[in-house]
């Protein structure tokens, strides 16, 4: 008998695709202007010549309650006028929109807590200590902010490039503040790991042209190696990974940006502090943290 035939060899990798803001302007939003524009009345000197710049700079836009999802609509303060808005202009420029409205978000800081909770105060404020299986307020979720909004985002996907970033602070939250009971209760697990896997799939399916980012914080928060670890857990247990061109980080609270190092924990220990990679205005490296700076801490994740 002849011997089997022996297994294919695996396929190539896929190359990487390619960078979805490249060859793109980023939308300028005119209700951000409008803004500006009150602020520069009033304003003097260096503050006011900076904001006069800004009024050209484009920006993310955070979708943080449900009345800025609208499917129709010409106010460039919803995400249906925003798009509206893009698609006249020549070139139709991108936009990013940042997709943050979980029940029980921000459980540990509570600096945004929002409108959608798992269970609410007499106050109509967050009970955060409260568990259970957060069942209304993902299903106030769901139907009140992400099935609009993928509404909205398949009308425009032919026409206007989007990128989307994912609910942030929400898993960094859930892979390093366990101990804290806002964090670590039923409730509030039950929103990040059934909400998150929802909205990522619902707007893919909307909008599959859309590229899409899942928060990542930032390396002054999960740079530590055992925090980033947890992080990619947590990652790997949503099973959303073929859906993400990415992860986005520096949203919520940032670093610096810094520069590069050649690899990981390149500065740790003193070594290379000669090396400008090795700045460290923060003093994360005196705590075992190589991602002193932003981009050394991409590199990590």
């Amino acid at each position: 008998t002849p011997p089997p035939p022996p297994p294919p060899s695996p396929s190539p990798p896929s190359p990487p695709s390619p960078n979805p803001f490249e060859g793109h302007k980023l939308y300028v939003n005119p209700s951000y202007v409008a803004e500006l524009n009150s602020s520069i009345a009033t304003a003097t000197g260096q503050t006011k010549a900076t904001l006069e710049l800004m009024r050209t700079v484009g920006s993310a836009y955070w979708l943080d309650v449900m009345s800025k999802v609208q499917v129709n609509g010409t106010n460039t303060s919803t995400a249906a006028g925003i798009l509206a808005s893009a698609a006249l202009m020549t070139p139709i420029p991108l936009v990013t929109f940042v997709v943050y409205d979980l029940p029980n978000r921000d459980c540990h800081a509570k600096a945004s807590n929002g409108e959608i909770c798992c269970t609410y105060k007499s106050d109509g404020t967050c009970d955060y200590n409260a568990g259970g299986d957060c069942s209304n307020g993902l299903a106030r979720y769901r139907t009140g902010y992400i099935d609009p909004l993928a509404a909205v985002l398949a009308k425009y996907c032919e026409q206007v490039p989007l990128a989307l970033v994912i609910e942030p602070d929400s898993l960094p939250n859930l892979a390093t503040n366990q101990g804290d009971p806002h964090c670590g209760n039923s409730a509030t697990q039950a929103s990040y790991q059934q909400g998150i896997p929802y909205a990522v799939t619902k707007l893919a399916a909307a909008c599959p042209k859309a590229a899409m980012y899942l928060d990542a914080a930032h390396g002054g928060w999960l740079g530590w190696e055992d925090n980033l670890k947890d992080y990619a857990k947590a990652v790997a247990n949503l099973g959303v990974e073929s859906h993400l061109r990415g992860f986005s980080t520096n949203v919520a609270n940032y670093q610096p940006i810094g520069t590069a190092c050649p690899q990981v924990e390149w500065c740790l220990n003193g070594q290379h502090q000669a090396d400008p990679c090795c700045a460290d205005p923060c003093r994360l490296e005196g705590q075992y943290n190589p991602a002193n700076n932003e981009l050394n801490f991409v590199q990590e994740l």
